[in-house]
């Protein structure tokens, strides 16, 4: 029961004081990670040092409560990582997330999907490629289907 209180205690804190949240001027990467059916999204700004590690992670997003919490831990684990261990991160958000209810897949999945997109940002800029972000549209849906009356993926 004490982790229970201390998880409900860590989700309230990231609720009422979100971390990184904002954007970063000279970004080095930026990603949108976008539910195509209802406009929510989530942007991640990443400033990478030379090593490759992520010197500072922002976010923004519009969407509920559970995206900016999400958003807060998500860029608390992985600020000071590599790239690619934030990568690892991002995927095993979603894999953790796959059976959970389907609004709580869609939000964990816009932050993942929206650092995925910064990191391919990253890899095409130190490419040479002339882009300011890359935008990825998730695939879990928190929108009802009228037609059907259910939640749709």
């Amino acid at each position: 029961m004490a982790d229970r209180e201390a998880l409900k205690d860590e989700y309230l804190d990231h609720m009422i004081n979100p971390r990184n949240y904002g954007s970063i001027e000279n970004y080095s990467a930026k990603g949108v990670g976008k539910n195509p059916h209802n406009g929510e999204l989530v942007e991640i700004y990443l400033l990478i040092d030379e090593n490759e590690n992520i010197k500072d992670i922002k976010f923004q997003a519009i969407g509920c409560m559970s995206t900016i919490v999400t958003g807060s831990i998500f860029t608390d684990i992985v600020k000071g990582e590599s790239i690619d261990e934030a990568y690892d991160v991002a995927e095993e958000f979603m894999e953790r997330v796959k059976d959970a209810p389907i609004e709580e897949r869609a939000c964990a999945e816009m932050v993942a999907v929206a650092y995925i997109a910064a990191r391919e940002n990253y890899i095409h800029r130190i490419e040479g490629a002339d882009e300011s972000e890359v935008e990825m549209d998730i695939s879990y849906d928190c929108v009802i289907d009228e037609e059907r009356d259910e939640k749709t993926i």
